[in-house]
This record gives structure tokens, sequence and C-alpha cells, in this order.
């Protein structure tokens, strides 16, 4: 099958998380190299970034645990057969949710609110549904700041604020090099915004969530 990449996030011990659109079965795709994560040297092989056509051959099912198994994808072998943002425009373009509320089926929890803004979102481990989603924001409604040696992120979806963990590769890699600032100029020069989310896996002491990040603004 053939997926338009559109996630590339940054996870602990130096491997990456990849995901894509498949516009013949109008779903997400996590492809998991032999069931496993991405390192930077498949990337770089693959030429896997957000834009990227990638063409997979699946090998198997997938056996973790929702709401990931949803998209989660065993995959054997893997190529590039295209690069590029053509696709993100017409019929082939994924899709993109009225709210973060509606992305994920209602299922969204917070750990609290501060200054009108949601804090801590996240859904229950074992949820069926999605772990991956798009919303379309306005570029005003997406600004950056540093917390604790962390890049975060505030997005207004037009019904409610979030405070989100930034996993980007792409925009935590500008951080790094640059500060808020390349952050800033690494965004789409457009006022409509396609924001990718995503869930983390559940983790250390909070086994029982799985939090909202930021995996992109394309």
């Amino acid at each position: 099958m053939d997926i338009l990449i559109t996630d590339v996030t940054q996870m602990h011990a130096g491997n990456f998380c990849v995901a894509g659109w498949c516009h013949a079965q109008k779903r997400m795709i996590r492809p998991l190299p032999r069931g496993r994560n991405w390192t930077a040297e498949l990337l770089q092989r693959f030429g896997v970034r957000p834009g990227t056509v990638l063409r997979i051959a699946p090998a198997g099912e997938a056996n973790g645990t929702y709401p990931h198994r949803t998209e989660d994808t065993p995959v054997s072998a893997g190529r590039k057969i295209s690069a590029g943002f053509s696709a993100w425009l017409g019929p082939n373009a994924p899709t993109a949710a009225d709210s973060l509320e509606d992305a994920f089926g209602g299922n969204l929890r917070s750990n609290g609110v501060s200054n009108d803004v949601l804090k801590g979102a996240h859904i229950a481990a074992g949820t069926r549904c999605g772990s991956l989603a798009a919303i379309h924001a306005f570029r005003n409604r997406l600004s950056f700041f540093e917390d604790f040696e962390k890049l975060k992120a505030v997005l207004n979806d037009g019904r409610t604020r979030y405070r989100l963990p930034v996993s980007s590769d792409a925009l935590r890699t500008a951080w790094k090099e640059g500060g808020l600032a390349a952050v800033r100029r690494a965004l789409p020069n457009r006022d409509i915004l396609h924001v990718r989310v995503g869930l983390a896996r559940p983790f250390g002491d909070q086994p029982d969530k799985c939090y909202l990040m930021l995996n992109g603004v394309l």
C-alpha cells in the first residue's frame, strides 16, 4: 500500500514514530518496520519525512493495545516512490476533524484548566478509537513556549484551548537549533494550517493515560 507520510515524531532513545495517510483505505497507518519503531538510519535510508509517499508491504497484524492498535501496522519492507506536498491538495488529502473533541470521538479528558487552557489532555488507555488525527487551525491560534527546557504549544481548535507537548521532529529540531523564533519560521507560510496531533503510549507512573501531543504542522 502507498501512504503519504504526515507525522514524524521524536521518541526516547533515538527512536522515531512515523505515520501516514492511506488514501485507498481512507485511514491513518503507523508503519512499524518488523514491528518496531524507526531509527534515524531508517529515516535517512528511505527518505522519510512529511510529504514523502512511501510504499509499504504489511506483515501481519498488530498485537498492541488500543487506541494505538487502530493504526499500528507491522511492515516488512518499504520504498519511497515520491516526495513533495502535491498530495495535500485535492481528493487525496488526509482528513481533518472540526475539533479535537470530534477527532477522538468525544473521549478526550484533561488534568485540569489554567487560564482557560486545558492541561494534560489525554484518553484512557484501552479506548477503542484512533490515536492519530488532524484539524485545520488559523495560524494565530497556534503559539509556542518553553517550559522546563521543553517545547510546548497552545492550540485553539475553535472551541477549546489546549496546552500540548510538541513531539514533531521538525519543530523540535528547529527549536534546538534556533529557539522559538526558529520554530515560528518553520511553520508553513499560510493562514490556515493543517495541524497534526497524536496520542503518546502509556508510560511511567501513569499507565492508564495516553497523552495528546502536537505531531506536526503542515
